[in-house]
């Protein structure tokens, strides 16, 4: 009987190194992504400007004639079995189809997850940055600070049926712009779409993005301006984060050549 090598009986099986691989990933996001909402959290908040930056985007909105959040919700605010799924949609369709989406693209191809969860953690750091220095209200909290424009709370307000739970120091409340309710629910279209040839997948995935849209705008949580900033933070978050990998690309391929020419330089060892 052939016995194996020292180093081959020490090895753990392939199966074991990759779900170590897998845990060690989702283990590593989650503790930056509890990073990313303490700091979102923590900010201190300032209602007089959030309304303030509020008025002006609906302001901005209106002149380019697609304030249409208000509308939107009253034609479905009348369809209670619509706005159930709605609260659920934004309530429950967020994070934890990300979570779902992260595990099978880590278990996929690890790489590949990995460029997806730096995009998300660049996009996360524009983020932090916008809503310490741009803070902005959502459209449900208008009416409580004195500005009426027809917005409902769905999702939060007390005749809600979804039990939407959210840890004190992770919350704040004048986050709105950019959304990221919107914003990774794109983010993960993208990474299902460019990870799978499936039509049934990538009809999946441009559907996850449309009903989202739909979802946040018609329970009231942010206007069409931040969903699509959320959108552009993602989409420039992408393309830096894919130059980025191109340029350290370029850099191996440079230092492999350079080393590739200098072996060649190097005279062979004289013939016995």
């Amino acid at each position: 009987m052939v016995k194996p090598a020292p180093d081959e009986a020490e090895q753990p099986p392939a199966g074991s190194i990759r779900w170590r691989v897998v845990a060690a990933e989702m283990l590593g996001t989650a503790v930056i992504m509890v990073v990313y909402f303490l700091l979102r959290g923590i900010r201190p908040p300032d209602v007089d400007e959030s309304v303030s930056r509020s008025l002006q985007l609906i302001r901005f909105e209106q002149r380019l004639g697609v304030f249409q959040e208000v509308q939107w919700q009253a034609f479905w605010i009348d369809h209670g079995w619509a706005m159930r799924i709605a609260n659920v949609v934004y309530a429950w369709f967020h994070y934890p189809v990300m979570l779902v989406i992260g595990v099978w693209l880590v278990i996929k191809d690890p790489v590949r997850f990995r460029f997806v969860r730096n995009v998300m953690f660049v996009s996360a750091a524009v983020g932090v940055l916008s809503y310490w220095v741009l803070p902005a209200a959502p459209p449900r909290l208008m009416e409580s600070y004195g500005y009426d424009f027809g917005f409902i709370d769905t999702v939060h307000g007390p005749a809600s049926e979804v039990n939407y739970f959210q840890p004190g120091p992770f919350v704040n409340d004048l986050a709105a712009l950019p959304s990221f309710h919107f914003g990774w629910i794109l983010l993960s279209s993208m990474a299902v779409w460019y990870n799978t040839s499936n039509r049934t997948g990538r009809g999946f995935a441009i559907l996850m993005s449309v009903i989202m849209w739909w979802a946040v705008t018609v329970t009231g949580n942010h206007y069409f301006f931040d969903m699509v900033m959320g959108a552009v933070v993602v989409v420039l978050s992408w393309m830096f984060v894919s130059a980025l990998g191109d340029m350290q690309l370029r850099h191996a391929w440079q230092h492999a050549g350079r080393l590739v020419g200098r072996r060649r330089a190097v005279p062979p060892p004289p013939l016995d």
